[in-house]
């Protein structure tokens, strides 16, 4: 019986649902991933789960959603899980492919602000293969993405569009930290915007950020390499932190109350960088006229986005013909791989007692009078699948065909 890939799809942004309130993690996707296993029906699968989204493709002679989600329910560990019918089931293989190509690298055209998955990616097929779910078809199409990574690097300027607020602070944080050697960094305030950018700047190495905070509270939810990665200050310490810090983050609502423009008039031995990530406060204003310090607000940030979402724009309309093109070789791929299955299927079912009663269980609706006298050479048999072949190659795509009945019975429709 002929497969064919289907995915199991589920996504926080369409289901407006907290952003880290449904994922796997890795020990629950090798739980998943060995349940998928005992299934005969299950052949390759790849897991990709992140809390934006999760993505179940697999390769199975049958759809197997059901068993797929009682699998993930099984798991003791998971909180929150989705109704099923949130989960979108697709059989549709190119649309499939096209939609893990643009997660993948990023080009929805929808969304300029989605950032390339590709490392996610590398991860995902990494954790299928140490347990056994990669075969011919998938390691084919991950082969693929990665040439393409390669060929969107060498044509077009590969370009890493992250558009959040979290995500641009810490890029400019990264800019302007250039020419410092040992960068002192500090953080007025911990809300979940200013705990995203401490996250993101932790990622790219910088080291012992200053967190000023009326309490540690906030921070139990920081795993253990982020938990060492700072240095909690309390609040009323905030002028020494100012002075101590080369760039300070602030995202305090309403900050003028706890900062007061007198904690920045200091000499300093190097300019300041100070940024405010509040949506009402406008303290940045107040600092307009202080040489030493240089002051950024949310505004000053939404432009960086603005030009940023300009610059991808163009890196899209460069990148997405060449993710079409080499999406395009894969699906050719993918119908020849079909095609010589089903010639090897159809050469089976010649080579035996073509009129014996077992095919019919298969599904052969023929009438023995109009083909008898054309099956008694072996010669005629071969040209004869050939001709059914070429028929069904111009006429059927080998990705829809799923069983041995549609197989069988095209055959003879054919002829």
């Amino acid at each position: 019986m002929m497969g064919q890939f289907r995915l199991l799809s589920f996504s926080t942004n369409v289901h407006n649902v907290k952003s880290d309130s449904f994922y796997l993690k890795r020990e629950e996707i090798e739980e998943l991933m060995d349940n998928l296993k005992t299934l005969p029906e299950m052949k390759e699968a790849f897991i990709l789960s992140i809390p934006e989204r999760t993505e179940i493709l697999y390769f199975s002679t049958k759809a197997l959603q059901d068993q797929i989600y009682s699998a993930i329910a099984s798991c003791d560990s998971i909180s929150n899980l989705p109704f099923q019918n949130e989960f979108q089931q697709t059989s549709i293989e190119r649309k499939i492919f096209e939609h893990l190509s643009e997660l993948c690298f990023g080009i929805q055209s929808f969304s300029f602000g989605a950032t390339p998955l590709f490392p996610q990616y590398i991860q995902a097929f990494s954790l299928a293969l140490e347990n056994g779910l990669v075969g011919d078809y998938i390691d084919k199409w991950w082969n693929h993405l990665i040439a393409t990574n390669n060929f969107i690097k060498n044509q077009a300027d590969y370009q890493l569009p992250n558009f959040s607020i979290s995500f641009t602070v810490s890029d400019m944080v990264s800019e302007l930290v250039k020419n410092i050697k040992q960068p002192k960094i500090a953080l007025i305030g911990f809300s979940s915007l200013s705990k995203k950018v401490y996250q993101n700047l932790t990622n790219k190495g910088f080291k012992k950020i200053a967190i000023v905070g009326e309490s540690i509270k906030p921070f139990s939810s920081l795993n253990d390499k982020e938990l060492n990665n700072f240095i909690f200050e309390q609040i009323d310490q905030v002028e020494n932190v100012i002075q101590e810090n080369d760039i300070i983050i602030s995202s305090l609502e309403g900050g003028e109350r706890i900062l007061h423009s007198d904690y920045f008039n200091h000499n300093y031995n190097s300019t300041k960088i100070f940024v405010d990530l509040s949506i009402k406060s406008n303290f940045s204003s107040v600092l307009d006229n202080n040489d030493q310090i240089i002051p950024f607000d949310l505004s000053d940030i939404y432009k960086i986005i603005e030009r940023k979402i300009e610059i991808n724009k163009k890196w899209i309309k460069k990148s997405k013909p060449i993710i079409s093109k080499m999406n395009h070789e894969f699906f050719n791929w993918l119908d020849k791989k079909r095609g010589q299955e089903m010639l090897l299927m159809a050469n089976g079912l010649l080579t035996g007692n073509i009129f014996d009663y077992q095919y019919h269980d298969k599904g052969i609706i023929i009438d023995d009078s109009l083909i008898k006298n054309a099956m008694v050479f072996k010669k005629t048999n071969i040209a004869l699948l050939k001709k059914s072949i070429e028929k069904i190659n111009s006429q059927t795509r080998y990705k829809d065909i799923l069983n041995f009945k549609k197989l069988v019975n095209d055959f003879y429709q054919y002829n």
